[in-house]
């Protein structure tokens, strides 16, 4: 309660310091602006061009006041207008830190403690328009009341510390994703390279068995000769024999080099799948 009261005392104060030009009448309480025709006057210097269609203009003389309904309306669009030019105009972020008012106990009773959420905001508002805000700063400075004056600065730096603290977890967020993305495209680059491979390797492996295939038939060919020449010397036969034999060992070494290549091959794709599927499994944990 006493904090209620000392910020309800801060924004009367802060009201009752703004230039006479703006047309104020100097105030008591929150309840004196419950009708919206001052907070009306606020924001008409702080954006003209926004805030016309939404203004609410006081009674002429010998026009009865506005109907309880006529006020709550007159209220009501208001707001609208204030809370739509914090988000959307001066991108301050969502009302998440400021409890929305409410009008009809405004419009009713003069409720000082819905009231205050209402001229709260317009503060927040003129503090942070970009052709306003020196004036509007200046006036604050110019407070006497230091109790005010603070309590006023204290507003005005809690609500920046929640658009602050929005952005740094939207920040936050966002370097997560940035991460998980860069560890996806890290796996599936050395995933490519490693299939890329393997098929380079099944391509010379497949031409070592071509050759492999043809010196066969071709050491069986030389087999046939070699037993059809009787007039060939022991020593001829010697040589061809260990030719043959010496092109099929070299063969063969070959294409147990290339199988061994192909098995440690499929052992790296295995595990680099292994390792897609956990990290794929720990992004869709973190949604």
């Amino acid at each position: 309660m006493a904090v209620l009261r000392s910020t309800e005392k801060a924004l009367v104060t802060w009201i009752n310091s703004l230039p006479v030009s703006l047309g104020i009448p100097p105030i008591s309480s929150l309840s004196d602006v419950a009708d919206g025709i001052s907070l009306s006057k606020i924001l008409l210097d702080i954006d003209k061009e926004y805030f016309e269609s939404s203004a609410i203009e006081p009674a002429s003389v010998g026009e009865e006041r506005p109907s309880f309904i006529a006020t709550v309306r007159n209220l009501k669009r208001l707001y609208k207008a204030l809370s739509t030019y914090y988000t959307d105009t001066l991108h301050l972020g969502a009302l998440d830190n400021i409890s929305s008012p409410n009008v009809s106990l405004v419009a009713k009773d003069g409720s000082i403690q819905e009231a205050l959420k209402l001229v709260h905001l317009v503060l927040l508002v003129s503090v942070n328009s970009e052709t306003k805000r020196s004036e509007y700063m200046a006036c604050i400075q110019r407070i006497s009341d230091v109790e005010a004056r603070n309590t006023l600065l204290e507003l005005i730096e809690e609500s920046k510390q929640g658009v602050d603290d929005k952005k740094s977890g939207i920040a936050a967020e966002y370097d997560i994703d940035a991460r998980i993305q860069s560890e996806v495209s890290n796996v599936l680059a050395r995933y490519e390279h490693l299939e890329r491979a393997y098929a380079e390797l099944e391509e010379h492996n497949s031409v070592l068995q071509d050759n492999y295939d043809k010196i066969k038939q071709e050491n069986a060919s030389l087999y046939e000769q070699v037993s059809q020449a009787s007039g060939m010397s022991k020593l001829q036969v010697e040589i061809a024999e260990n030719k043959a034999k010496s092109q099929i060992e070299y063969l063969q070494k070959e294409m147990q080099d290339v199988e061994e290549q192909l098995v440690e091959k499929d052992k790296k794709i295995a595990d680099s799948e292994m390792k897609n599927k956990e990290l794929l499994i720990q992004v869709r944990s973190w949604d």
